[in-house]
């Protein structure tokens, strides 16, 4: 038999190791798919990311658009409708309504907050101060009724003369109306009801963590963006 000479390594020589095709074309591919995988969480992460936010922005849209009058204040409609009528208020019916929903949502006694205007004759005149919805109902269609014709309304689709009035039933009628016409003003702005706001407030701010700062106005009295938010639930003005 014939013996193979081994190879002779000398002193301080080492083996070079040898690396298979295999086991490189494995470790290839391993990254690969460690850059493919990453590749699609980081797609799926920006797919969920534009779902979140494409679903949210329609839902702030409709809250912000969609104003209802809910059932409680519904459920006064007859009551209003016959109150209105023996006044000659019939075509506001809801401009009335619109406007009870501004102040109550339907909820307490006084659900048209007349108890401070001048037709409340038979209940304390301070906030609340009428205990009986119906009559808050006669003295709130006479408030408006005699807003509206202090403001020289043209009917329940003239939209200036109807900001004109809400501004006016909010604030007291007599004392808006002589103030916005000493300014020489045409009607209703933000800028006069604030001013005259200041001015009943005896210049008097709300505190900046005042709830009703950012949603009545800076100063101490009323609202002073009182017609947009009635007007929010005005049907005849959202269908045109």
């Amino acid at each position: 038999m014939i013996q193979r000479r081994k190879k002779r390594r000398y002193p301080g020589t080492k083996r070079k190791p040898r690396r298979s095709a295999r086991r490189v074309s494995r470790k290839i591919q391993v990254r690969r798919q460690k850059a493919a995988l990453a590749a699609v969480i980081m797609i799926l992460l920006l797919a969920v990311i534009f779902v979140v936010i494409s679903k949210k922005a329609p839902l702030q849209e409709n809250q912000e658009e969609k104003y209802y009058i809910n059932a409680d204040c519904e459920a006064y409609r007859p009551q209003v409708e016959e109150t209105a009528a023996r006044y000659g208020m019939s075509s506001y019916v809801d401009l009335l309504m619109a406007l009870m929903m501004q102040e109550s949502s339907g909820q307490g006694k006084d659900v048209m907050q007349s108890s401070e205007g001048k037709y409340n004759t038979k209940y304390p005149q301070k906030p609340n101060g009428i205990t009986d919805p119906e009559y808050s109902i006669e003295c709130g269609v006479q408030e408006l009724k005699y807003a509206l014709e202090l403001t020289k309304c043209q009917g329940a689709d003239d939209r200036k003369g109807i900001e004109y009035a809400l501004q006016a039933y909010n604030f007291g009628a007599d004392a808006y109306v002589s103030f916005v016409e000493e300014k020489q003003e045409d009607g209703w702005s933000v800028e006069t009801a604030e001013e005259f706001a200041k001015m009943a407030s005896g210049g008097k701010k709300r505190s900046q963590d005042d709830p009703y700062y950012e949603a009545a106005g800076p100063w101490d009295y009323g609202d002073q963006y009182y017609p947009e938010h009635v007007l929010r639930y005005y049907q005849v003005f959202q269908e045109n």
